[in-house]
């Protein structure tokens, strides 16, 4: 249960990193965001590793904990740069097909 939550804080955390990132709003949302918006992405991202850390050293031990989460931190950005990459390419196709 707790490695779910944990994989879910990572991905969660990168997938708002990279939404407060010009280049993958338009690759995710097709527009741009306001700076306000894209910085408060940009902060929750971070909380949100951040959370995970905290969470995975309090309930498995720091020196475990620390381990398990840089092991499914790799896991969530994987998957975040897999959609990612997924999404750019459906973009570039859909505009390429105009």
């Amino acid at each position: 249960m707790i490695h779910g939550l944990l994989l879910f804080l990572a991905a969660a955390g990168f997938g708002l990193l990279c939404l407060s990132r010009a280049r993958h709003q338009r690759d995710l949302i097709g527009r741009g965001l306001p700076a306000a918006r894209a910085n408060h992405a940009r902060w929750v991202g971070l909380a949100s590793l951040a959370a995970a850390f905290v969470i995975a050293g309090s309930s498995q031990g720091w020196g475990v904990g620390t381990l398990e989460w840089l092991g499914l931190s790799s896991v969530g950005a994987l998957l975040t740069m897999a959609v990612l990459s997924r999404r750019a390419g459906l973009s570039r196709d859909a505009a390429a097909k105009r």
